[in-house]
């Protein structure tokens, strides 16, 4: 069942942080020696929110509560040390995360930049379709559960952006460097979607809760906060909004300001 733990690092890293170093750091933590290095979907992710690590683990044949910190808790990021201490621990099993209420809108916040790739290109964009296939495909590769294919067509085919208050930032060094956003923005989808689509819908955006968006979501990209506006099952889209318990900390945003709303 995907596993998130949050880890609290002393002193506080200095800025900009190696997405390569958080990818080996992940990897000494939460793989094993059956694990597949060169897999093209790994079954985890990383991020770095200030002084907050987040980890996930997603492969559900691999349940795991506790990670294996080093004696002294001390973990190494490139050629520094930090001492961590536990500040989090959530599970949500993929049978729950398929059940989630149906939902209309998603109120993301991207905490650490994300990209996405179009074409073999990076687009530092929060392009719903591009974001929300990824997460099919992570979903279909990890979970044991299928979600309705004609759903997923669905939801793809109809979501939208509805508004956006995104920034563009830097994030790596040299060859590992990209270019991503950072911010909030709000996705939904078009009139009077079905209940299953409504259903994926919420099961996909509950599940970048713990998998990331976007690329590279193993090294450091892609961290969000997710919170749900649901409606009932009855042809009526209006619902309440229900709030997640993962918002990390907002981090400082900076250059190329980009924001628009639609009603």
């Amino acid at each position: 069942m995907p596993t998130q733990w949050t880890l609290t690092l002393t002193p506080p890293p200095p800025t900009p942080v190696d997405p390569r170093h958080l990818h080996a750091l992940a990897c000494h933590l939460l793989e094993t020696p059956t694990t597949d290095h060169t897999a093209t979907t790994k079954p985890f992710t990383v991020a770095l929110n200030g002084r907050r690590l987040i980890m996930s683990l997603l492969d559900d044949s691999r349940p795991l509560e506790h990670l294996a910190l080093p004696t002294g808790s001390a973990l190494r990021l490139g050629s520094r040390t930090f001492h961590c201490s536990p500040d989090g621990h959530r599970t949500e099993p993929y049978a729950r995360l398929a059940a989630c209420p149906p939902a209309v809108k998603a109120h993301v916040e991207f905490c650490t930049p994300t990209y996405v790739k179009r074409s073999g290109h990076q687009v530092p964009l929060s392009d719903p379709e591009l974001l929300l296939a990824g997460l099919a495909r992570r979903w279909a590769t990890l979970s044991p559960l299928s979600l309705p294919a004609a759903a997923v067509t669905e939801v793809l085919g109809s979501v939208h952006l509805a508004r956006h208050d995104t920034r563009t930032r830097i994030f790596g060094q040299g060859p590992a460097q990209r270019v991503g956003f950072v911010g909030s923005a709000t996705f939904g989808l078009s009139e009077r979607p079905s209940l299953s689509a409504r259903r994926v819908f919420a099961a996909l955006w509950s599940f970048a809760s713990f998998a990331g968006a976007g690329a590279q979501t193993t090294h450091g990209f892609g961290h969000v906060s997710i919170r749900l506006q649901h409606s009932d099952t009855a042809a009526d889209p209006g619902g309440g909004v229900r709030e997640e318990n993962t918002r990390p900390l907002r981090p400082s945003l900076t250059t190329d300001r980009t924001r628009n709303g639609a009603g």
